[in-house]
């Protein structure tokens, strides 16, 4: 690949400098402090030091190897700017160049050789115990299960993907390198987990690191992702049993909003963290909204917002009221208290009195006239305040992650693995396979329960969801999890990706009066953005830019493999085969 020939060609170049200088006996070939593979794996420490390399890769990194991105690729969200990873994949418009998929198959592969340089180097070093020494067994679960991580993302990603497991030190075994299909790698992650759980620890040190939990939820993740991705049912029992042990320590944080806040790497519920770090940072700030300060990389859809159910009456001027308290840990919509303010993005639907914003009285969130909250300014299309770009299209941003005081270096975690995820895996397994419903409505409860979610399951289930409950369970991981990168492989196990991705883009909900003293009664709804059929006659008011979706087509099940790496390939072995229609 790419980035393994690059790592390669370094490789020989090191060594011929090696050979060349070594004539040369006034040069200390061994001095100190220099890192090379003759002096390296001799301590404890080297191990460490090295797996933290692979942990420094979760999360980390430029653009698209933010897992929050991939929910700007799913009918969840859309990407922002032309510019930016994603962007054609977000609107259909893709080829085999894009940057979101080059930049995870290279941050991919990146990782597994790491991973694979600690896993073929364990014994190197003479462990005190030998083969079963605690510490040894510990570091090689670890990078185990981190090689198992990234290698799952990539099967899910472009599922014929190259696959290795130890580092080729030649051109020519690096063009030996075989292209597999999803089975096998989903195949070897559930045994690679299988056997990495063993030398964990129960409990690690802190949930920066992993242990036995995070290899049972990773398991357990891979083996619904096989059930879904290759039509086989008989993966489902390796999530049971997984989940079942899980559920023997399994805690839920009290208050789901704590999980996304300072300190939440600490909270009983988070398995698996990646920790803030003035090096590493989680770079929470590109989802912020403009007048934050924030990018609005990627911002959520009307899809998003229909999918948390209302707990109260639903108020036709004021839409985003009386939803289920998850809607407000994870959207940013009009009329939500922002920094002491009215968030708004909404046009024409404001007054200034005495130099103060506020909503005008009988449009949209004009019951709040009146009262001593102001109206922030800078978040409207149009108006005044901060780059256009950098406002959202959807007229919506996430709150997710949103932590005060700062926008670009807060202080909180990003939480990777946890227990929330175990609960919906179970419950999906559960239904999928036939076992108990009390079971799995049980599990269901309890998320929202914690949540604050105050109506009734079973009216819910009967009503909103026509008694299908394995829709209820899917719905529910859906705004449980909301970007947290997950909902992309979900619309893809579950087959149905095509339907929830070629129906109409929606933005937040708004009624448009052309002046001002025009009567609310009668006037029709419109929404951000455009229908991706090119009816744009319901947002006729809206003049932001184009976010039109052209209809998918079945290949967009399977990322392109980059043409950066198909060209490398061209060039020398030709064996790698692109995925259909790309």
């Amino acid at each position: 690949m790419n980035t393994l020939k690059k790592y390669v060609f370094c490789f020989v170049a090191l060594i011929t400098t090696a050979v060349i200088t070594s004539c040369n006996s006034n040069i200390d070939l061994d001095a100190e402090g220099i890192i090379v593979a003759g002096n390296y794996w001799t301590t404890p420490n080297d191990y460490d030091n090295a797996l933290n390399s692979v942990y420094a890769r979760l999360n980390t990194g430029d653009g698209g190897s933010r897992i929050q991105w991939l929910d700007g690729v799913t009918d969840d969200g859309v990407v922002t700017h032309s510019w930016n990873q994603g962007f054609q994949l977000s609107r259909g418009t893709a080829n085999s160049s894009e940057g979101l998929a080059s930049n995870r198959w290279n941050w991919g592969y990146i990782s597994v050789q790491r991973a694979n340089n600690i896993i073929t180097n364990i014994d190197t070093y003479a462990w005190p115990g030998g083969t079963s020494d605690a510490t040894r067994n510990q570091y090689l679960g670890e990078a185990r299960t981190l090689r198992a991580y990234f290698y799952l993302e990539l099967a899910g990603l472009f599922g014929n993907i190259l696959f290795y497991e130890t580092n080729p030190a030649t051109l020519d075994e690096a063009d030996q390198i075989p292209q597999v299909e999803p089975k096998v790698v989903f195949d070897f992650v559930i045994k690679e987990l299988g056997e990495a759980i063993a030398g964990l620890p129960d409990s690690p040190a802190n949930s920066s690191k992993i242990g036995k939990p995070a290899a049972r939820l990773l398991r357990a993740r891979a083996a619904a992702y096989a059930a879904g991705y290759l039509s086989d049912d008989s993966y489902w029992t390796v999530v049971l049993s997984e989940t079942a042990e899980l559920m023997k320590t399994a805690q839920l944080a009290d208050n789901f909003d704590a999980l996304f806040k300072t300190g939440n790497e600490s909270l009983p519920e988070v398995i698996l963290a990646k920790t803030y770090a003035e090096v590493a940072k989680n770079d929470f700030g590109n989802w912020y909204n403009n007048s934050a300060g924030g990018y609005c990389v990627t911002t959520p859809t009307k899809a998003l917002v229909d999918a948390f159910e209302y707990i109260g009456e639903q108020v036709p001027n004021m839409p985003y009221i009386n939803k289920e308290p998850r809607f407000y840990s994870t959207i940013l919509a009009p009329g939500m208290i922002f920094r002491g303010k009215y968030y708004n993005t909404i046009h024409n639907n404001t007054v200034v009195i005495a130099g103060k914003t506020y909503f005008k009285t009988g449009q949209d969130y004009g019951d709040y006239y009146g009262q001593d909250i102001e109206v922030a300014h800078g978040d409207v299309l149009g108006e005044a305040g901060g780059g256009e770009w950098n406002k959202t299209p959807s007229g919506l941003s996430y709150m997710k992650y949103y932590n005060e005081p700062v926008t670009w270096s807060p202080w909180n975690s990003l939480a990777l693995l946890r227990y929330a995820e175990a609960y919906l895996l179970r419950a999906e397994a559960l239904v999928e396979t036939g076992g108990s419903v009390d079971e799995a409505k049980s599990l269901i409860k309890a998320l929202r329960d914690r949540a604050g979610n105050t109506n009734d399951l079973e009216t819910a289930l009967a009503g909103t969801y026509k008694g299908n409950l394995l829709d209820m369970v899917r719905n529910e991981r859906r705004i449980e999890l909301a970007q947290e990168g997950l909902r992309l492989f979900d619309i893809r196990r579950w087959k149905i990706l095509l339907d929830v991705m070629n129906k109409p883009v929606g933005g937040a909900e708004y009624r448009y009066y052309p002046n001002e003293d025009e009567a609310s009664a009668g006037m029709k709804v419109h929404y951000y953005i455009q229908d991706p059929h090119g009816n744009n006659s319901l947002n006729a008011p809206y003049t932001g830019p184009s976010t039109v979706r052209v209809p998918l087509t079945d290949k967009y099940y399977w990322w392109p493999i980059p043409l950066g790496e198909m060209d490398l390939d061209a060039n020398r072995t030709k064996r790698i085969k692109q995925n259909p229609d790309w």
